[in-house]
């Protein structure tokens, strides 16, 4: 923004708070951050800067309607170092990855040593400029490499989850992924190796990924992403399924803030994400209704109690050995995970005899 342009409420658009109500319009005439001491002293006035900002560490503020994450704190920390280059969990959440938790630490690789400091993580050590790259006016690791690097840093599952979450953001890096993997060389070549050949490019969300982890690490079923079923005239993609058992997992995460794009964007941003969020939930009600009555049994997932109790069927109801019993053994291992873990049957006594899923045909 330049200092001497006279700030007017359409400098800045309309800003909303997690709940969809606007900020006063005082604050919305204000520069986001993150803003460095000058920068603020440039801009706006003492009472302002104490009013609304909030400092994210010695000498860098943010707006108060910021959320004080790992986006801005890592936006932060870019600009603190113009010379460094966002690595690991928040060169992740740059390339859009979901998965990173707020409270991580921002991480950052240095062309030199620097003192280290609280609630930063500094990198040093080989960077090949073919290994950098730009988001958003910010230097971050392309994401293969930033794939790599969570494949060493992080624990397997957690890495194994980024990284499904990049590939659903990247079209081209499950085939890249491939190609190193092949031939995986330099350090922490066998975890990043091993971190590849779990993957499955097809996860449509964090929780699902992590489902999946939980059952194959247990060998029970195989359960996968992206199999298809027929429902009347529409062909619905299964979030995570067992086809031969004809067993269907949806993972319903626990309610988290409002991410960056709509907590820092316009109400009708707030509403409209609302919206689809809302049609996205009726649809997926529709489609696990359609399953039993089809004869899938359908376990549901939460990640957070919400007062429901979990759900798991009397002994004998569902056979506990061969594909028709592996729905019961699965809704135990993800219940004891996730204690809030529903197990739906299917809405009549006799499976549906294709497990395919063509019973939806309409002739």
């Amino acid at each position: 923004m330049n200092p001497s342009a006279p700030i007017t409420p359409s400098t800045f658009p309309a800003l909303s708070d997690p709940v969809g109500e606007p900020w006063p319009l005082e604050l919305q005439m204000l520069p986001p951050g993150p803003l460095t001491s000058a920068e603020l002293a440039q801009q706006v006035s003492p009472s302002l800067v104490r009013r609304h900002y909030r400092r994210i560490w010695h000498g860098m503020y943010r707006r108060e309607d910021q959320a004080d994450g790992l986006e801005i704190r890592s936006r932060a920390l870019a600009k603190t170092f113009p010379d460094g280059v966002l690595r690991g969990r928040s060169a992740a959440l740059m390339w859009g990855d979901d998965s990173a938790p707020e409270d991580a630490p921002p991480e950052i690789w240095l062309p030199a040593t620097r003192r280290t400091r609280q609630g930063r993580v500094y990198r040093y050590g080989a960077m090949p400029g073919h290994a950098i790259t730009e988001v958003d006016g910010v230097r971050v690791t392309t994401p293969l490499r930033t794939c790599r690097d969570l494949a060493v840093d992080l624990e397997f599952e957690d890495a194994v989850v980024s990284v499904e979450r990049l590939c659903a953001m990247v079209a081209e890096l499950p085939a890249q992924l491939r190609a190193a993997a092949e031939h995986p060389i330099g350090r922490g070549a066998r975890d990043f190796e091993q971190v590849v050949r779990a993957c499955d490019p097809r996860s449509i969300s964090a929780m699902s990924s992590r489902a999946r982890m939980v059952l194959a690490d247990a060998d029970c079923g195989d359960f996968g992403h992206g199999h298809q079923v027929r429902l009347g005239r529409n062909l619905v993609e299964l979030p995570l399924a067992d086809p031969v058992a004809r067993c269907a997992v949806y993972t319903s995460p626990a309610p988290v803030s409002a991410p960056a794009s709509v907590r820092w964007g316009t109400s009708s941003q707030a509403g409209d994400a609302e919206s689809l969020r809302a049609r996205r939930d009726r649809a997926s009600a529709r489609h696990q209704s359609r399953l039993q009555g089809a004869g899938w049994t359908v376990i549901i997932v939460r990640e957070r109690a919400r007062g429901v109790t979990t759900l798991l069927p009397r002994p004998g109801t569902v056979p506990e050995t061969g594909p028709a019993g592996v729905p019961r053994r699965a809704a135990g291992l993800l219940a004891a995970r996730w204690p809030t873990t529903e197990l739906r049957l299917p809405a009549h006594g006799e499976a549906a005899s294709d497990p395919h899923g063509l019973w939806g045909s309409p002739w």
